[in-house]
């Protein structure tokens, strides 16, 4: 069964059996009673501060906060949890963002469709450790301050019953992050996991009862982590400078050319990244594509059709039709092998402190 209707099936009988699972979870949790206790100290001084912005501001709650990431063993695997001082900086530095999704809660049937997008782009921000991958520690942060809103996400639990493999907590976070929490949406405006809320245990908010009922369901049914050897279906890479254009890509220039170097930048990266991340090109299925453009200050971007024309025929395959001489081996590297693989595609700008772009190609199921 693809990942897609798996997890789909998962959730369906997730809501089928609730409130089963939330009792589940009571009898039975996997945390300690420190974490425990951490947490439900964190969350009695958020709701008693009252407003995002006086929980930000109170100094009791920020080192309950970072005492609770401490117990939950944020800064422990391969990243840095900041200093005290440094995380209420940190937070401080964020509060404009996370004051604006004070009024959401998971289960709104009215909340924006880009709300998702919107936490992202805080923990994409959020300074509270040193280290790439966010995901984790940002939404155990955010899961604290806006409680029913954001779920707090793990690599055990969350990435067992999402069959998430190690790209989508690397390379792919802000997808990763909106397809998790749309479901989780979803989830919730079936079950109303408010009316399960009692304050007594892990039942401190709706996002909480949520989490607690995921994981009740991947131990009782049995935990379905992704193979070790599953292939990697999704890749996803940073590159410095301006894109490769449609005139460039679909013909690419000589080696004397002035901006032949994009497309050999573009492909270095790319055979980088299918080392690192063990990438499985799939030319038989459906692939997704998305770039994002980092624009340096003065730099005056392409065209989106032309930039996302330029990347996408630069990371078909060449090698079978000729590549040109000059890109020697590189001719060799592709993530699709065809143009009419693509079927989705997307295209983003953001502000940045220098130019260049993020690519990401995965392997759909639809």
């Amino acid at each position: 069964m693809e990942r897609k209707a798996e997890v789909e099936d998962r959730l369906r009988r997730l809501a089928a059996g609730f409130a089963g699972y939330a009792d589940a979870y009571d009898r039975s949790t996997p945390a300690t009673s420190a974490q425990a206790r951490a947490h439900r100290d964190a969350i009695a001084l958020r709701r008693a501060a009252g407003g995002v912005e006086a929980a930000l501001d109170d100094l009791g709650f920020v080192t309950a906060l970072h005492r609770t990431l401490v117990a939950w063993k944020i800064g422990t695997r391969g990243s840095r949890l900041v200093t005290p001082p440094e995380f209420f900086e940190a937070l401080q530095v964020a509060k404009p963002g996370i004051v604006a999704l004070e009024r959401y809660a998971i289960d709104d049937r009215d909340a924006p469709e880009d709300v998702a997008d919107r936490v992202w782009q805080v923990i994409e921000g959020l300074g509270v450790v040193v280290n790439k991958s966010k995901l984790v520690a940002g939404t155990k942060t955010l899961h604290h301050v806006l409680p029913d809103l954001v779920v707090p996400l793990d690599r055990d639990w969350t990435g067992s019953f999402f069959r998430l493999h190690a790209p989508d907590w690397q390379y792919n976070q802000q997808r990763t992050y909106r397809w998790v929490h749309d479901r989780f949406a979803a989830l919730a405006r079936r079950v109303n996991p408010q009316q399960h809320v009692t304050g007594r245990g892990w039942r401190t908010s709706r996002t909480k009862v949520l989490d607690n009922a995921m994981i009740a369901f991947c131990r009782r049914d049995g935990r379905d982590p992704v193979p070790p050897d599953a292939p990697v279906r999704a890749v996803s890479f940073s590159v410095d400078g301006p894109p490769p254009t449609r005139g460039e890509a679909l013909s690419p220039p000589g080696p004397g050319h002035p901006r032949a170097d994009r497309v050999r930048v573009l492909l270095e990266a790319a055979r980088g990244a299918i080392a690192r991340q063990g990438f499985t090109p799939e030319p038989g299925r459906a692939v997704s594509l998305d770039l994002v453009v980092r624009v340096g200050p003065g730099a005056h971007p392409a065209d989106a059709p032309d930039a996302l024309g330029g990347v996408g025929a630069v990371l078909q395959d060449r090698a079978g039709r000729g590549g040109p001489p000059h890109l020697a081996d590189l001719s060799s590297v592709w993530l699709f092998r065809h143009g009419h693989q693509l079927k989705q595609v997307s295209y983003r700008e953001v502000e940045g402190a220098d130019t260049g772009y993020t690519v990401s190609v995965r392997v759909i199921d639809a």
